[in-house]
């Protein structure tokens, strides 16, 4: 096998670690584990759940959106959120909690919430999520080497951003320009053009409920859970240890020098550790006085089986930016998701808020309503930093560098967008190598810990 990875020259000064152990099998921590492999790193990949892909990365909205890394956090934001309170229904939902962790990272979103700060987190989410794209072709001519296909029912047919208002299709428009610079082709349709390109829009278009749309033709879906399970596999098959359904303690640090970690019954040692455990990543690190500002924040979906002779069903990934949800058809599956619910690590499925996602479906494209009594709901935390962009590096603790302790977490609704780029850069910095990407923007030291 042809190895893709970067060519950069180790640091002289610098000695690849021997043994790394990665918690977490997301999309993020599957992707580490190998991109550690492929650079002949002695991998032990932990997760508490029985198989990869099975919390966050489980049923997401499934799409590879480089056209839309902005972050949530904008002016906009703070006067949604008091719309909408109250509302059981709230495409952004806050359940407020005797927590301070929740209102340290609540203060620090709002304090996000401003046009020039979401503008300065985009083109580092850009670059990564381009990164990523190139992985994923990497990740699939390296499973053609061995006879195999990366089956993640992946398409590559662009994505559509739908809008209802006018106001809103010329806001976004302003980023065409600016995406375009960057590498990433958009075009503005007309409704008539958005229903060219998407007939299954024809409904919306009849009652005039399309104002315009922004095309990214080089966008796609896919399945990220596939992604992971397949991931996992490939990993193992280069030598990763992936030790399901153990869940770690405790992570093992002496003399400032990360040993291991703790599992039930076990010792694990390494030379350094990822945490890639999604939401649970800053629970992790609290016991070292780090307080990464990592929360969850609750998203639903709703899948679709379909029949061969379905009609009407899109084949291009579709924003609706006024209803607050994406579609993703995903082989033989339409997936639905939405929801943003700020209310602490509760992973009960409220059912009103699993069909609200169903009904702002069928508002979109009113022919899935026959589909409902198929109709799979879910729910997952999301690992959401209060700037929109993941954190990724080194971790220090009082101005103290903690030696071999990595974090790469905190990708909200982008782990899919820019896992593989995380993985690929984490890899490069700790084997030694220059990163292919500046990983200083995503730096847990933005926060001010």
């Amino acid at each position: 096998m042809t190895s893709p990875v970067s060519s950069a020259v180790s640091s002289p000064s610098h000695v690849a670690p021997s043994h790394v152990v990665v918690i977490g099998a997301g999309i993020v921590g599957t992707a580490t584990a190998y991109e550690l492999a492929l650079r002949g790193v002695s991998v032990t990949l932990v997760e508490r759940r029985e198989g990869a892909g099975l919390e966050t990365s489980r049923a997401n909205g499934g799409q590879l959106s480089a056209c839309e890394v902005a972050p949530w956090a904008g002016p906009e934001v703070p006067g949604l959120i008091l719309k909408w309170f109250g509302r059981a229904d709230a495409p952004f939902r806050l359940r407020p909690k005797p927590d301070p962790e929740q209102w340290l990272w609540l203060m620090r979103f709002l304090r996000r919430c401003r046009a020039s700060a979401r503008a300065e987190r985009v083109l580092p989410n850009l670059e990564l999520a381009l990164l990523t794209r190139a992985r994923l072709d990497a990740y699939r001519e390296n499973f053609a080497a061995e006879g195999r296909t990366l089956d993640m029912d992946h398409a590559q047919n662009g994505i559509l951003r739908v809008f209802r208002e006018r106001h809103g299709l010329e806001e976004a428009r302003e980023g065409i320009g600016r995406m375009t610079q960057a590498g990433v082709e958009q075009r503005e349709l007309s409704p008539a053009e958005c229903v060219e390109l998407e007939p299954a829009l024809a409904s919306s278009f009849q009652k005039d409920e399309i104002a315009g749309g922004i095309y990214c033709p080089s966008d796609g879906m896919g399945d990220a859970h596939l992604f992971s399970r397949e991931l996992a596999a490939a990993a193992e098959r280069l030598g990763v240890r992936f030790r399901a359904s153990e869940e770690v303690e405790a992570i093992e640090v002496h003399d400032g020098k990360t040993t291991g970690v703790r599992l039930a019954d076990e010792l694990v040692a390494a030379d350094a550790v990822v945490v890639a455990a999604g939401p649970m990543t800053a629970r992790l690190l609290r016991p070292f006085g780090l307080r990464l500002p990592i929360y969850p924040v609750k998203g639903y979906s709703v899948t679709l089986p379909l029949e061969e002779s379905e009609a009407a069903v899109p084949n291009v990934s579709i924003t609706d930016e006024s209803r607050k949800v994406v579609v993703s058809r995903l082989g033989n599956r339409l997936r639905a998701a939405g929801q943003a619910e700020i209310g602490g690590y509760d992973l009960t499925l409220e059912m009103p808020r699993a069909r609200s996602v169903f009904q702002a479906l069928t508002g979109l494209m009113p022919q899935m309503g026959a589909l409902e009594p198929r109709a799979e709901y879910w729910c997952g935390l999301r690992p959401m930093s209060p700037d929109g962009s993941p954190i990724i590096g080194e971790l220090a603790s009082r101005n103290r560098t903690i030696r071999g302790l990595y974090v790469n977490s905190g990708h909200g609704t982008l782990g899919w967008t820019m896992g593989a780029g995380s993985a690929a850069s984490l890899a490069e910095l700790i084997c030694g190598s220059a990163p292919q990407l500046d990983l200083t923007p995503f730096s847990h030291k933005r926060f001010s810990l």
